[in-house]
């Protein structure tokens, strides 16, 4: 209809012109604003049709989609700054390294996936198939490519239990190449601590699944609508160019407990090893606009981006010469949920009905709820999330410290809640943190509450823990952090360096003969660039007094960009600190999932 009434106006534009402008009115004209098209629109005269201006549609701002006079709707989208379009973009350290998967749209690479056996499918149909051999002269597995992945573009078109006991037999048996299985039990390898443990009734149900991503390249994991995808995490592995883009996960963390007090290492959360993200020995990964909740260990892990020569035969060469980059944006990091629906009230509240009844299934629980309230354990331990992001190796006998140097990590316009610790853990490397927000407040406050907790623990088994810590950025073995336009809330320790010294093994190609060993930096290095601190709901917000644990190892002195010449590696695109929030909880393209980018999803760069 549109058209229509465009190639009408036009019609009668020319006739206008044509018939003569010196034509006498004969009566008083009345006007009215007509669309002609996606920029501007006419004030004609409603009863002669004589047109009296055509100018651009008006709006009320750069929000407002609406024009004032005509009604003309524009997209949207198309109306953002193109400040908001490069925050948008894949930016950060994975900037013009990110394909525009809208090339597989319509192709047999474009797999739409409903139910967990068709994306682990899709997921085997991505990979990229090598042979590998060992090369005598050079004493170094080398790989050939025998097949590109098929699948580049894999959307999830509903919510998937991915929990490793509603995933098909075939998929977590070795593949043909008999390298090992696409899907693994997250607790293979630990039947101790299972047995040891009062596992959830989640976990009984439904399993918890590691989803192996390797040796795979140009592949976009995404929905529209911001699907929900529970019980499982990725481990990406030898990839480069593959991006996970409006996902919502969850339900990856139980309450650790056992029915005795002898058990060892309980409250320790480092049984397992959930995470929703390990990456390693990649190129570049983009993680976009996903919403997380609670996992077990750490959110995401990040490590070895050079790629290691001592005979590891599955791994390809991605990120091979030290290009690399995660770059995580436009993500929402919830720690806990207080739904009295969700999974983990509902967890908690078993077991605080169990402790009524005089149960003896958690012993650690009942010993805490003896001493502190069910509200007090539930939002100082059980809701915030303990551990976030990871950056690098600990080390595993030879120079991995060295290989981290190369590490780069990047966050922008993200939301972080009632996060404890490790934002990030830096064991060397790079990471930039830009147009965040980090609130922890609601933690701290339960935090203090429970100060006694640990010692109380302590004292019924030397083993148990109850870690509540509260610290953010932690620098260590030659790492530097950067943030700029960042809002920091209800953290105690702002800044730490907990690494200690040492040296460690350097070894021959063989991958064991030693033949040196190199010192292993502790120092870090810190900049904050027009960010805010607010220590607690009793301080005063700060641009300046960012507490710091260790001053005397971890100094803006010390800040480099581990890189070739020591420079900024992109430009940073800020948003106003008044305006950060709102940008964040922006209903269209802010922080977390949504339904409203739709296939833009599928486009790397946004504007000029």
């Amino acid at each position: 209809m549109k058209k229509v009434i465009a190639a009408a106006v036009a019609v009668l534009i020319c006739a206008t012109l044509f018939a003569g402008c010196g034509s006498k009115d004969t009566h008083n004209h009345v006007y009215d604003y007509i669309e002609v098209d996606e920029n501007t629109h006419t004030k004609i005269c409603t009863e002669c049709d004589q047109i009296n201006e055509t100018g651009a549609h008006v709006y009320g701002g750069s929000d407002e989609n609406t024009c004032n006079l005509c009604g003309h709707t524009r997209d949207w989208f198309n109306a953002l700054s193109d400040e908001t379009k490069n925050n948008l973009s894949a930016d950060g350290y994975v900037k013009d390294n990110i394909t525009d998967f809208s090339q597989y749209v319509g192709t047999e690479a474009y797999r739409t996936v409903t139910t967990a056996d068709e994306f682990v499918q899709a997921i085997m149909d991505a990979k990229w198939q090598y042979t590998s051999s060992w090369n005598e002269g050079s004493s170094k597995v080398e790989q050939t490519l025998t097949a590109e992945g098929q699948v580049h573009v894999i959307e999830i078109a509903n919510d998937l239990d991915l929990g490793f006991n509603h995933i098909g037999a075939n998929y977590k048996a070795a593949d043909e190449n008999k390298s090992h299985a696409y899907v693994e039990s997250y607790c293979r390898g630990k039947s101790g601590n299972v047995s040891a443990f009062q596992m959830s009734d989640m976990y009984k149900e439904h399993g918890i699944s590691k989803i192996k991503i390797e040796n795979t390249k140009n592949l976009l994991i995404y929905s529209k609508s911001g699907v929900k995808i529970t019980h499982a995490g990725f481990s990406v592995l030898s990839c480069d160019n593959v991006v996970f883009r409006n996902l919502e996960m969850d339900e990856m963390w139980q309450w650790e407990d056992s029915s005795s007090i002898a058990t060892s290492k309980v409250g320790d959360y480092d049984a397992f090893g959930w995470a929703y993200f390990k990456v390693a020995h990649c190129g570049y990964v983009w993680i976009d606009h996903c919403t997380f909740g609670k996992s077990y260990d750490g959110q995401i892990d990040y490590s070895n981006p050079v790629y290691d020569t001592k005979g590891t035969a599955f791994r390809a060469p991605y990120g091979a010469n030290g290009s690399n980059g995660l770059h995580i944006s436009w993500c929402e990091f919830n720690a806990g949920s207080d739904d009295e629906n969700g999974y983990l009230y509902k967890m908690m509240r078993s077991i605080e009905e169990d402790y009524q009844a005089g149960g003896k299934k958690f012993a650690y629980y009942n010993a805490l709820r003896d001493h502190y309230s069910f509200e007090q354990i539930l939002y100082g331990l059980a809701i915030p999330q303990k551990k976030g992001f990871l950056c690098g190796d600990s080390g595993n006998g030879h120079s991995d410290y060295d290989m981290n140097l190369s590490l780069r990590i990047s966050f922008s316009n993200c939301y972080f809640k009632n996060l404890e610790d490790r934002l990030p853990k830096l064991r060397g490397g790079n990471a930039v943190m830009y147009n965040c927000v980090v609130d922890s407040m609601q933690y701290l406050t339960y935090r203090n509450q429970l100060s006694g907790a640990a010692s109380y623990v302590m004292s019924i088994n030397s083993s148990w823990k109850c870690a509540l810590v509260s610290q953010g950025i932690v620098c260590g073995n030659g790492g530097s952090f950067y943030g700029e336009n960042c809002i920091f809330r209800g953290i105690n320790t702002l800044l730490k360096n907990n690494d200690s010294g040492g040296s460690s093994n350097l070894y021959a190609d063989d991958g064991k003969t030693v033949i040196g060993t190199t010192s292993r930096p502790v120092d870090g290095g810190y900049k904050l660039v027009n960010c805010t601190y607010q220590r607690d709901k009793n301080s005063t917000p700060t641009d300046s007094d960012f507490v710091n644990s260790t001053p005397h190892i971890l100094k803006e002195e010390n800040f480099k960009w581990n890189n070739e010449g020591n420079k900024a590696p992109f430009t940073i695109s800020a948003v106003q600190l008044e305006k950060l929030r709102e940008t964040l909880a922006n209903a269209k393209y802010g922080a977390g999932v949504n339904r409203d980018l739709q296939e833009r999803l599928l486009i790397a760069k946004y504007g000029a």
